[in-house]
């Protein structure tokens, strides 16, 4: 589904690249003859290139190496007048799809229907707000902790197992992106539970955190890079549905950047505030 925040990063990135654009080809159009245009006729397997004179019954003028550097120009103009014009269309048409958009229609008919009525009604597009909701209020089988483990708790009272686990746990909350803790994953005959399984609610996909924080110790980071192996094979990638932190003891986990990287997460699963 289309999004408003989307349609005005496009508008936004197109208007720059159009002010641009109009001041390089203001400037370029000083350093040739008026009325100039570059004109290339295929010859073998290359090309040779003409001066064509609009408006004129002047004759084209060719242009030798010695004169590439002028028609490299004319082309540069010719190619720059042709993405301005296609820009300034675009950012019209996405001017009007901004003014008459409502970013999600299924809302609107919420919020523009009665509500005694809308409660009879089953949607036929359940809304992030409820999709949300309704992902997280699923049961699953959780991993038991041995008796002696450590005892470590978010501030919503989720128990997890290291306080690295803790702090990543906590900035997830902070940054309102919902996560369910070592929930069951199928990867081909193995059965794992990553650390953190998230919601992409852009995409309406899970996507999966795991944090391997032993890394000085050679059998558990053995088993972290088959288990990393293990999701490649199944086609969980990183920076698409696949992330991993690490950490030893004389590397801990960097909570400044920790914290730039969630925030960066929250806007690519739209959860940016």
């Amino acid at each position: 589904m289309i999004r408003n925040a989307e349609i005005e990063s496009e508008l936004k990135l197109f208007k720059n690249y159009y002010d641009k654009v109009s001041a390089e080809l203001k400037g370029l159009k000083k350093r040739v003859p008026e009325g100039s245009r570059l004109h290339a006729a295929k010859h073998g397997k290359t090309y040779q290139y003409y001066i064509r004179w609009k408006g004129t019954q002047k004759p084209r003028e060719y242009i030798g190496k010695e004169r590439m550097k002028e028609a490299r120009i004319l082309a540069r103009i010719e190619y720059l007048e042709k993405l301005s014009g296609r820009l300034i269309k675009d950012i019209k048409c996405l001017d009007g799809l901004k003014e008459k958009w409502s970013g999600d229609p299924f809302n609107w008919v919420e919020k523009n229907m009665n509500r005694g009525k809308y409660l009879l009604v089953t949607p036929v597009h359940c809304n992030d707000e409820c999709f949300i909701q309704e992902w997280k209020d699923q049961i699953y089988e959780k991993m038991q902790f041995k008796e002696d483990s450590s005892e470590f708790y978010t501030r919503k009272g989720v128990r997890v197992r290291s306080k690295s686990e803790m702090i990543i746990a906590d900035m997830l909350d902070e940054m309102m992106i919902p996560f369910l803790y070592e929930k069951p994953l199928k990867l081909g005959t193995w059965t794992i539970h990553p650390d953190f399984t998230l919601l992409d609610i852009y995409n309406r996909r899970e996507i999966y955190w795991e944090h391997f924080g032993m890394m000085d110790d050679m059998d558990y980071r053995n088993d972290a890079f088959l288990k990393m192996r293990k999701y490649e094979e199944c086609g969980f990638y990183q920076y698409d549905r696949f992330i991993w932190t690490f950490e030893t003891g004389k590397l801990p986990l960097n909570t400044k950047e920790l914290r730039c990287m969630i925030m960066q997460l929250a806007k690519k699963l739209g959860y940016e505030k």
